[in-house]
């Protein structure tokens, strides 16, 4: 397209006289040099997205031990260009309580497969430290299970499993935004049962039904992450 803007600007120039007609076809020939450079630059840009919903309490790895939530999060570039993904964090808030919600920052990224043999328990041998800045080629995608904590941990209380509806909002900034972008808003209902199932030792299981995830969760582990007979929220 813009070699034939060119030539539409060569022959405007040698074939007409009339200085109105002239200006008119120059005006034509320069939208469609504009045109031609916006739908290149749409078709070279980084364009991010984040597919998320499912949350994880890991069994902790102490008795007593503060709550830290595991997010399958699945990345995907819808651009034709490279990018990098610079950091990601998590805004959670509790019954609505804006003027308490919490930040969550991501403190390693875990190894689903160590984490299953552990039996879902969080210890120094399933988590590589810490989760890092990385590259996302042209229409690809990449799975990852990141591990969030709070980011400012003593100055606000330790983040307990509690009654209540949990609004979870993913923040990601990347080479394609200079400021965090919210990517993803997703709520879970966490019940009685829920804090008595940590209480006892298991890990619990938050999945979101609003969204499409199956294809997704086969791809995020090699081995069946979510046990049978887990207990869902609802």
């Amino acid at each position: 397209m813009f070699s034939v803007s060119l030539a539409l600007v060569t022959w405007l120039g040698q074939s007409i006289a009339d200085p109105a007609w002239l200006a008119l076809g120059l005006a034509i020939a320069a939208i469609c040099i504009a045109s031609y450079g916006t739908l290149k630059a749409g078709l070279l840009e980084f364009s991010p997205e984040v597919l998320a919903g499912d949350v994880i309490v890991p069994r902790p790895s102490r008795a007593g031990g503060d709550v830290k939530l595991l997010l399958p999060l699945q990345f995907t570039n819808a651009g034709g260009g490279d990018g990098i993904v610079e950091w990601v964090a998590l805004r959670l808030t509790i019954d609505g309580d804006i003027q308490h919600s919490v930040l969550l920052s991501p403190v390693a990224e875990v190894d689903m497969q160590r984490f299953i043999q552990a039996k879902r328990r969080l210890d120094e041998d399933n988590a590589i430290e810490p989760f890092t800045a990385f590259a996302l080629e042209a229409k690809r995608s990449l799975a990852k299970f990141v591990l969030f904590d709070l980011a400012e941990r003593g100055r606000t209380e330790p983040l307990r499993l509690r009654n209540g509806r949990w609004a979870f909002e993913l923040f990601v900034k990347s080479s394609a935004n200079r400021t965090p972008k919210l990517e993803r808003s997703f709520e879970h209902v966490v019940e009685r049962k829920h804090a008595e199932q940590l209480a006892a030792d298991q890990p619990v299981y938050l999945i979101s039904y609003q969204i499409t995830l199956p294809s997704a969760r086969r791809e995020l582990a090699g081995a069946e992450w979510m046990p049978r007979g887990a207990r869902y929220s609802g």
